[in-house]
């Protein structure tokens, strides 16, 4: 970079001085952290981010991604959907002459959601049904190069499934669901409860229509309500564990 004094047209200088800014330590991105605080919100809900940071920087934001447009394989992240300031959690910032946010946090939670349906978003609120996923930007200029996303995503959607909070060893599992934006590829997993359900961990799974065949349309076209049966009968539903399921705290997620 340079500083200059400058007349009052700009042109020429009067003088210039050389300066370097440095870049921000190594491993800062890497060793940051952001998640949601859920795996699943209903359309028009707050979206709620726990970030933690080792070097807190003034302007560091939080923004809202489709799962495929950002990742931590990439060089640089694009202008989010949605965003907020990490220390500040809001787009307004804390200064009156601009929209900085000068305040620094190096953890805490921000809420996304329509307070801020802002002109500085690329899209309005609320964001639609989709598969999505959460960055964390140290840069507010482009390129944003210095950044970590999280590693799983989360799904918005105006779908519902139930199951029985408890459940005997050995009997059949009744998962009943709604799906108004129902797609042929959805389909419903059994898990352990600490699983992140975009691994290939699902212990048991089926397709809307019950089975592990009928994948695809038109034998399972989607199914916007119903329920499916995991039970020690065919069809087979196992994937990495057999029936009975084993023992212990599980969820149930509804997948595209």
């Amino acid at each position: 970079k340079k500083v200059c004094l400058m007349y009052d047209d700009y042109i020429p200088a009067l003088v210039c001085e050389y300066f370097t800014i440095n870049e921000l330590p190594p491993g800062t991105a890497s060793s940051s952290t952001v998640e949601t605080l859920d795996l699943s919100y209903e359309v028009n809900d707050t979206i709620s981010v726990d970030f933690t940071v080792p070097v807190a920087i003034q302007n560091t934001w939080i923004g809202v991604y489709t799962s495929d447009q950002a990742n931590n394989t990439m060089s640089s992240i694009p202008e989010p959907l949605a965003w907020m300031y990490a220390a500040c959690n809001n787009v307004a910032g804390d200064q009156t002459e601009n929209n900085d946010c000068a305040a620094t946090a190096s953890s805490g939670t921000v809420e996304i959601d329509g307070r801020f349906d802002a002109d500085r978003w690329t899209t309005g609120w609320p964001l639609p049904s989709f598969i999505y996923r959460v960055c964390l930007s140290f840069y507010n200029n482009e390129p944003y190069e210095e950044f970590i996303c999280s590693n799983s995503t989360f799904a918005i959607t105006s779908a519902s499934i139930s199951v029985p909070s408890e459940v005997d060893f050995g009997s059949e599992i009744v998962v009943s669901f709604s799906n108004p934006d129902a797609v042929f590829s959805n389909w419903i997993g059994i898990y352990d409860s600490d699983t992140d359900p975009a691994g290939d961990d699902d212990l048991f799974w089926s397709s809307m229509c019950g089975s592990q065949e009928d994948w695809e349309e038109p034998e399972c076209p989607p199914q916007t309500s119903g329920s499916v049966t995991f039970a020690g009968m065919d069809p087979d539903l196992e994937s990495e564990e057999q029936w009975p399921p084993s023992p212990g705290l599980k969820k149930v997620c509804l997948m595209y």
